[in-house]
């Protein structure tokens, strides 16, 4: 049976796949976004893992603190030191919203709209002082557009070493590479790179190294897995075939749904098997 996957760039099947066989475990996810489109943790919250969730947009926040309730949900940013910061937040894309001010003059010019929001700040390390001392870090995902150095510089991660960190590393929505401005922080802190996915760049604590050709081998057949934009699409279909039954319409729409349901399904499960 495929499990679904809700991350945007497949992270989360490398990270099932490192963390295999585990029964449970701790995440800390900084610029979380939403509960379930574009999730990294998602799968593991509902495979019963617990953790953290940093996410400084409220209405974004609002959305996680209602389908979280076992993790430890902040409205809060991350930066290298705490404070205060100004927080532009896309009017029409929650995932534009950056602490960056030149990121967000670029948006500008391509049309996007921000409101302004004065927004507290604390570090990566104080967080994990007050919510993750004595906890195993399974893994650290980092999605900040354009802050990522800012968060891995307020981080202690001699202390507080999470066994993979996965960490945006190109410009917001280009494949211009980032990580050259804050890589070193991690590799001075015994982590090795492991893999660059073209958006993400993986990296694994210097303790848990035989992890590292576990997460550079690709999403594969293997992983037997189903993104989550075609379950969703299957999800929609079955309702309304569903829809269909309930109001009593003819007989023809219900067969039209019911092959596109049986054709899309022949299609990811094709895909799945390399077909």
């Amino acid at each position: 049976m495929p499990w679904i996957s809700y991350a945007q760039n497949a992270e989360d099947v490398r990270l099932r796949r490192a963390f295999a066989g585990q029964t449970g475990g701790f995440y800390i996810d900084v610029g979380a976004n939403h509960p379930l489109g574009g999730s990294v943790t998602k799968h593991f919250y509902d495979e019963g893992w617990s953790g953290i969730n940093v996410e400084p947009l409220p209405q974004q926040f609002a959305l996680i603190a209602a389908q979280r309730s076992r993790d430890i949900n902040l409205n809060v940013g991350c930066s290298a030191a705490p404070g205060q910061l100004t927080l532009f937040a896309a009017r029409k894309a929650s995932s534009m919203s950056t602490f960056t001010a030149a990121e967000a003059e670029q948006h500008r010019r391509n049309g996007v709209e921000f409101d302004e929001i004065n927004c507290p700040v604390r570090t990566l390390a104080d967080i994990c002082a007050e919510h993750a001392r004595g906890k195993v870090i399974d893994f650290l995902s980092v999605d900040v557009e354009g802050h990522e150095r800012d968060v891995l510089a307020g981080g202690d991660f001699s202390l507080f070493r999470p066994r993979i960190v996965v960490v945006e590393a190109t410009r917001p929505n280009s494949t211009e590479p980032t990580h050259e401005c804050w890589e070193h922080l991690l590799l001075e802190r015994s982590y090795l790179f492991a893999v660059f996915d073209g958006l993400n760049r993986y990296y694994v604590r210097r303790e848990d190294e035989q992890l590292v050709p576990v997460i550079a081998l690709g999403p594969n057949v293997f992983d037997d897995y189903v993104p989550y934009v075609y379950h969703r699409k299957i999800e929609l279909l079955e309702a309304r075939l569903a829809a269909s039954n309930l109001i009593g319409r003819v007989s023809t729409p219900i067969v039209t749904v019911s092959r596109a349901t049986r054709r899309l399904r022949a299609w990811v499960s094709g895909r799945r098997q390399g077909r």
